[in-house]
């Protein structure tokens, strides 16, 4: 009788048995990413209601915050790419069918189109330094000061590029993730309309959190808690998408509702990234009172990275191959010394 064995080894512990990828840099330039897209869709929307003097921080500061948000995500992007010093070669194409294509190219948008808001609004954000800037010998005066100006002339058309872009940027981050079919837990159109509401929820409580006035910080609130209601019922349409789903799903889903996940997921993210808050901003509907004000928009701030953390762990934790490793290291080794050739077969 002759007895055949048949091997197979996968060795690669950053695949198997969970994907091992991306940590902390790609959830916090997912959150990052949708933070600056909340914070220009409600600067731009403040400019072109025309209510810059109801709600100046979000007109002249936000854009500032956003840009230096942005640009701390970025790196961090930057940080967990393998090769960075091939980065440049995202901007030598465009695939139409790479959801991560289109980004790179959205972000390169982004970038300017923010910087020129915000410039728009620096003499009324941080007076001090634009007259400054604009006292500097020769550009001050030439250059600096035509800047300003011409900017601050085409805020309005700038605002409205804003929330353009703004609400690319903010979907974009969930569709990254959707466009993974590989991984069931991402598997899921509702991933980048859940993330672009979060995102304006998180915009909305950093504005709460700047606003040196009570009718900014009271209107910025009210929309927050709509907002937050929007991201309740997007979470649950997620769940049930999930559960309705094939078993490999709904396993998936089943590590964010009672598995490793759950205690997260309920605590952190529900209860105190989206209820708390929610209960907080509706008991200060007619009248803010800052303290209180600023405790939930600290809270919807956390909630809103553990969302994208979860998401992002548990998206590979997940796979639509269950592998079970039955790998025995004494039979490979006696494999390797069996025939002419044993180490050419492995």
């Amino acid at each position: 009788m002759q007895e055949e064995v048949l091997a197979s080894v996968m060795a690669n512990p950053r695949v198997v048995p969970d994907l091992q990828i991306w940590g902390w840099q790609i959830a916090t330039y997912l959150f990052l990413g949708g933070f600056a897209a909340g914070l220009m869709v409600f600067s731009g929307w403040a400019i072109v209601s025309g209510r810059e003097e109801q709600a100046p921080f979000a007109a002249t500061r936000a854009p500032l915050v956003a840009l230096g948000g942005l640009a701390v995500g970025m790196t961090t992007l930057f940080l967990d790419l393998e090769h960075k010093i091939n980065v440049w070669r995202f901007y030598t194409t465009l695939q139409v069918t790479s959801p991560m294509s289109w980004g790179s190219w959205v972000l390169l948008l982004v970038m300017p189109a923010l910087a020129l808001l915000a410039i728009a609004g620096l003499p009324r954000a941080v007076p001090p330094l634009e007259r400054w800037l604009e006292g500097l010998p020769f550009a001050g005066p030439r250059i600096i000061a035509p800047v300003f100006r011409l900017c601050f002339a085409w805020r309005r058309p700038l605002a409205a590029v804003n929330i353009g872009l703004g609400i690319a940027l903010g979907i974009y981050t969930g569709i990254l993730l959707s466009a993974f079919n590989a991984r069931p837990f991402w598997h899921s159109a509702l991933l980048g309309p859940l993330f672009l509401i979060s995102g304006l929820s998180t915009g909305a409580a950093a504005i709460v959190l700047g606003a040196g006035e009570p009718r900014e910080r009271h209107l910025f609130g009210r929309l927050d808690l709509g907002l937050i209601a929007v991201e309740m019922a997007l979470v649950g349409l997620f769940v049930i998408d999930m559960l309705n789903g094939n078993a490999l799903q709904q396993a998936a889903v089943a590590r964010v509702l009672n598995g490793n996940m759950s205690s997260l997921f309920w605590f952190g993210f529900i209860g105190l990234g989206l209820g708390v808050p929610a209960v907080l901003e509706a008991a200060m509907w007619r009248r803010a009172a800052a303290p209180i004000a600023m405790a939930a928009a600290l809270l919807v701030l956390g909630g809103g990275y553990l969302l994208r953390h979860i998401v992002v762990a548990t998206g590979q934790q997940t796979s639509w191959t269950q592998l079970h490793n039955q790998f025995d290291p004494a039979l490979l080794e006696r494999l390797r010394g069996d025939g002419p050739d044993p180490d050419g077969r492995f």
